[in-house]
């Protein structure tokens, strides 16, 4: 039942559906073996708190028995012993859905008549793509890492220069009698600029197909001169220079530190957007009030919505006009606003909000609009 893959945006559209009791559970989570038994209590907890507040606002004995079921259903799921760093739940009388998903999020109960996709709309709209050099003398290897599995080896179609020797043609880079009477350390900072250009022609080569306008960064594992040359070789794209001998990495290090830094580049994106929303400022394209951005969203004139994922906002949204109503006993309603944009083709883009900076951001929610609304 688990599903180990981002939820698509048909998936959070569904969610998004009303349905009469709805359990959405995060829950923080861990993929070491020994603290398996307290990620099972974490979410087990959260919706035992969900039964009960179900229980006091008078739901059925039937519908509590078979809200339990489905809870079962997850319980014993064999996806407890592949966790990763977080599990989204949602349960219903109708339905139940689980995502095992590599982000860190926030432990969340909510429940209502809709679910809470607000902090799932993150791990989807937020790139979690990115490539890898390991670079060296003896040799280099170019890796992927995706939303859902840690970085790895990519198979490479061509036939390259295994290391700097094959890939510069000479049999040595110590020997000067071999590269054309250099003298050593130029000849060898020659014949690394080389090897540099090479490899970098190849990168270009073997990523082409999979990003073919060098929208994601390569972070190049390598040390001094390498670390460098490489960079001045390859100009196509965004070069995260990750200092270190790269040659005894593992796969979950190399991840690791392309995790790291692929927070700060979508933050640092992520802010240069609400920038770029602010000049619409004087044309009527920008929303910051949220009764205004739900308005905006109804009459499907949000291009891009930028919003708060640690706010909890709770109300109510009629359908037709986008007015909003708050009440504490209502749904998230962040959340439906981030469904409804994107459901007119829009983008939400969850963000916490230490990673905005711009003037216009109100630590609440942003909308560049597609046309004025009056």
């Amino acid at each position: 039942m688990a599903r180990f893959a981002l939820p698509t945006l048909d998936d959070l559209r569904a969610l998004g559906t009303p349905h009469e009791n709805a359990i959405s559970i995060y829950a923080q989570t861990s993929p070491a073996p020994d603290e398996r038994d307290a990620s099972h209590l974490t979410a087990k907890s959260a919706f035992d708190r969900a039964i009960r507040h179900l229980r006091e606002s008078g739901i059925r004995h039937g519908t509590e028995t078979a809200l339990r079921d489905r809870w079962e259903s997850v319980a014993n799921d064999e996806s407890w012993s592949r966790l990763s760093h977080s599990l989204a739940i949602f349960i219903a009388d109708d339905l139940t859905e689980m995502f095992v998903l590599p982000n860190r999020l926030e432990n969340e109960l909510q429940v209502g008549t809709f679910f809470d996709v607000r902090q799932l709309v993150r791990p989807v709209t937020t790139p979690q793509t990115a490539f890898a050099l390991t670079l060296s003398t003896n040799g280099w290897n170019l890796w992927h890492a995706t939303p859902t599995t840690v970085a790895a080896p990519m198979e490479l179609s061509g036939t390259y220069g295994a290391d700097a020797v094959e890939a510069s043609n000479h049999p040595t880079l110590r020997d000067r009698d071999h590269v054309g009477r250099l003298a050593g350390g130029e000849g060898k900072k020659v014949l690394l600029e080389a090897y540099s250009k090479r490899v970098a022609e190849a990168v270009k080569s073997e990523l082409a197909p999979v990003d073919p306008n060098a929208e994601r960064p390569l972070f190049l594992f390598a040390t001094d001169p390498l670390l460098d040359l490489y960079p001045a070789a390859d100009h196509l794209r965004q070069i995260i220079p990750v200092p270190g001998g790269p040659d005894d990495l593992r796969a979950d290090e190399i991840d690791a530190a392309i995790r790291r830094e692929l927070t700060a580049i979508n933050a640092r994106n992520n802010n240069a957007r609400v920038d770029r929303i602010a000049d619409g400022m004087s044309r009527g394209l920008v929303a910051t009030e949220l009764a205004d951005i739900s308005h905006a969203a109804s009459a499907g004139a949000v291009s891009t919505l930028i919003y708060n994922v640690t706010h909890d906002i709770k109300g109510t949204i009629d359908d037709g006009s986008g007015d909003i109503t708050y009440a504490d006993d209502g749904y998230d309603l962040l959340s439906r606003i981030a469904v409804t944009v994107l459901d007119h083709g829009g983008e939400a883009i969850a963000v916490r909000p230490d990673e905005i900076t711009a003037l216009i951001w109100n630590d609440t929610a942003v909308a560049g609009l597609r046309f004025p609304v009056t």
